[in-house]
Formats: C-alpha cells, sequence, structure tokens
C-alpha cells in the first residue's frame, strides 16, 4: 500500500484534532480512506513520530 505524503497525514490529523466537527470530520474521512483504520493510522504517526 503507498502512503500519501507525510505533510499531508499531518494536515489531515491537525484537522482530525479541530474544535470545528466539520473540520474534524474531513481529517477522519481522509485518513480512514487513506489508511482504513484508526490504528493504521496510529501506527503511522507513531511510525513517524507524530503521536
Amino acid at each position: 500500500m503507498k502512503t500519501p505524503p507525510l505533510i499531508l497525514v499531518k494536515t489531515w490529523y491537525q484537522l482530525l484534532q479541530s474544535d470545528d466537527k466539520s473540520l474534524s470530520q474531513k481529517g477522519q474521512a481522509m485518513l480512514l480512506g487513506a489508511f482504513g483504520t484508526m490504528e493504521g493510522v496510529a501506527e503511522y504517526l507513531k511510525k513517524h513520530k507524530l503521536l
């Protein structure tokens, strides 16, 4: 599986953490689309020392 660029994942993760519900949902949707599960997202973020 090819992963998206790190800067894009960082942006989506920042959106996920937003207080704005629609931005948070968009970030989650993009991360899930790229990694399939939140566990997959977490593994990627840990691997790149973002979590």
